[in-house]
């Protein structure tokens, strides 16, 4: 088999293995990797890129007619109770009730959900072509950028873009860092703008005969590009498939504008290249002291003189015209849309956009709090805090919204859901179940039914796996029970005003409900008998490819090996073989002390290799190069691992 195309696919495994929302696409990837033609499968892609004209290929074009798409929820319509609250000459009525007859979905997301073959081919052009578009683009664009790695010769490793989480802080912190030290250090007043771009990916007008053009002058091309022509192909085959969907959610699109698919990976930088010279317009006309844009959000860092609420206009509206319009970057506004000048099919929308003024001779306490609040955020996923461990869901799910004093009744305005303390909390129980192996907590069960009710079942549907995750571990088989049936009966509340669409969402909530439950099964501690509910459930699949999230695996590596039984034990009746499949493409990096703990864990079989050898031949087969500054001293009756002058 080809070597390129084992990369790709390890690439993309990787990818896919670290995304925490399309639980369908890590479907598809386990079902194609445990199919008897997986080797043949690969190779039939290799051979289709290696084609002179690949569009034309007929296994291509039947690839093209599987594509689909997937409708899922954006924006749900406000309850009842919100109109409501909000008029004041009735008084205000607050209410924890989120359970209605229906809940009504205003706004949906499409995702391209087509067959891994046509995903491999992004992955193919973006190693071939995509990445030098990737090179030209500004540091200033920080998000969906593609690893350094794709750069170097010889390329084996698991990396397709650089970490998610590593290019959103360089995007966010380094703007707040920005304005404090203009603030402090300098003493000038700060205007901090956000943009965010309208419906981005469903906006792009691409001409695909300027992309080629950029990839000749950046020296990629020799003549006609075949792999892009298959991303053209792609495309055009996607929104063709969406487009009665489109007309009847977005009636105002053009018909004319193609868009790019969300979910495939090409699209991240292809929408990165749509917006490369609005970023180097605005470095050059606007100079801010900072900007920096992630996929199609733009935040700026300005110093200015004069506070922009003293004038009588709006003190948006007359910043975004000082800025942006003057200089020729975006048109002036139509009932408060702007359309960006050079890409006229792009819109900011005056209403979304947000102004933050500090004068350096008053307080910047509210800078303060938030970048300490951004920081301390950063670990809080890592940290088991004693203290909080304690905390009911009411405590950490539920804040309320405060207009005036914090310590008036009066001043409450409403009770808001914690998208952010519930993923916490989620985590640091199933982490405290997994160290500890207490009985389920009655209490949090409970907190949980209640909390995912009516209109916040729906509205956070990709905390289910999380759920089922934790009370999987905890063995609590009533709950999830429960859980699972109520969770059902919420699907079928879903109403949309477009019945086609309707439909369309029940059935992907549908998938997305079976889909949480099996990346739960394949890891916990007993069958919860929930697999009888719901057909198809793709349990084996998940384990077997490897694509199950290994945080939950007790004894390292265990998941690596030939072991049937649960993941989340610590110790094993009967010792394992390793399994060459699973390290051969591994989703993965192993580092080296996780082999050793394998080897003296008396999880698996050694043979008549010493620990230390058979660690070395499982991470050289997992990573595909031996480990480096490590050596193996003896002691006698001890071992000691000694790795770049330090010991481990």
């Amino acid at each position: 088999m080809s070597t390129e195309i084992e990369i790709a696919y390890r690439k993309l495994k990787s990818y896919v293995y670290y995304d925490k929302t399309d639980l369908r696409l890590r479907e598809q990837l386990a079902k194609f990797e445990c199919s008897d033609k997986f080797e043949a499968n690969l190779e039939a892609v290799q051979q289709v890129a290696d084609a002179a004209n690949p569009a034309i290929d007929r296994r291509f074009k039947r690839w093209l007619r599987q594509i689909d798409c997937r409708v899922v929820p954006k924006k749900l319509g406000p309850p009842r109770s919100a109109a409501l609250a909000e008029n004041e000459a009735t008084g205000k009525f607050i209410t924890n009730v989120t359970s209605a007859p229906s809940v009504d979905i205003e706004t949906v997301n499409y995702f391209f959900d087509g067959p891994i073959e046509l995903h491999l081919i992004a992955v193919l052009w973006l190693i071939r072509e995509g990445r030098h578009l990737d090179a030209k683009f500004v540091p200033e664009c920080c998000g969906s950028r593609l690893s350094p790695k794709l750069h170097e010769e010889n390329d084996y490793s698991l990396q397709l873009f650089t970490k998610y989480h590593e290019q959103y802080s360089r995007w966010r912190d380094s703007g707040i860092r920005k304005a404090k030290q203009l603030l402090v250090e300098e003493q000038r007043n700060v205007a901090i703008l956000g943009l965010d771009l309208r419906e981005y990916f469903y906006r792009v007008d691409l001409d695909f005969g300027e992309v080629r053009e950029a990839l000749r002058a950046a020296g990629s091309l020799g003549g006609e590009s075949a792999l892009l022509d298959c991303i053209e192909a792609i495309g055009k085959a996607y929104r063709t498939r969406i487009a009665p969907l489109l007309a009847r959610t977005h009636p105002d699109l053009a018909k004319s504008e193609g868009g790019l698919p969300i979910g495939l990976c090409s699209s991240l930088v292809l929408a990165n290249w749509y917006l490369q010279d609005f970023d180097v317009a605005v470095l050059k006309s606007v100079r801010p002291a900072y900007y920096g844009r992630y996929v199609d959000d733009i935040l700026l860092v300005v110093p200015t003189s004069q506070n922009p609420n003293k004038c009588d206009k709006n003190p948006v509206a007359a910043f975004m015209n000082e800025l942006l319009v003057r200089s020729h970057l975006l048109k002036s506004p139509v009932n408060g849309v702007y359309h960006l000048r050079e890409r006229p099919t792009l819109q900011l929308q005056q209403s979304k956009c947000i102004l933050q003024y500090f004068d350096a001779r008053h307080s910047i306490a509210g800078l303060e709090k938030f970048k300490k609040k951004l920081e301390q955020n950063g670990s809080d996923f890592l940290l088991l805090p004693v203290d909080e461990a304690d905390n009911s869901m009411e405590d950490v799910a539920y804040e309320l919204l405060y207009e005036g004093s914090v310590n008036k009744f009066r001043s409450v305005k409403g009770v808001a859901e914690n998208r952010y303390e519930l993923a916490k909390h989620l985590a640091r129980q199933t982490i405290l179940h997994l160290v500890t192996d207490d009985p389920p907590d009655r209490k949090v069960s409970q907190g949980l039914q209640n909390f995912f009710k009516g209109r916040c079942a729906i509205e956070y549907f990709d905390l289910w796996e999380r759920v089922f995750t934790l009370l999987g571990i905890a063995e609590d088989k009533a709950t999830a029970k429960a859980f699972l049936m109520q969770l059902k009966a919420e699907i079928r509340r879903v109403r949309h005003p477009d019945n086609q669409v309707t439909q369309e969402l029940v059935s992907n909530l549908e998938q997305h409900l079976k889909l949480a439950l099996a990346l739960s099964d394949s890891v916990c501690k007993e069958d919860i008998e929930l697999s009888d509910l719901m057909e198809d459930v793709p349990s084996e699949e998940f384990r077997r490819a490897n694509l199950l999230r290994h945080h939950f695996v007790k004894a390292p590596l265990l998941n690596f090996t030939t072991y049937t039984g649960p993941l989340n034990e610590r110790t094993l009746k009967t010792p394992a073989r390793r399994d060459r499949h699973k390290l051969v493409w591994t989703p993965r990096f192993l580092n080296f002390d996780e082999c050793m703990l394998l080897a003296y864990s008396g999880n698996v079989q050694l043979g008549k290799a010493t620990p230390f050898d058979f660690a070395c031949s499982v991470f050289e087969a997992a990573n595909r190069h031996a480990p480096t500054g490590v050596t193996w001293v003896d002691g006698g009756d001890m071992a000691d691992l000694i790795e770049e002058g330090g010991r481990v």
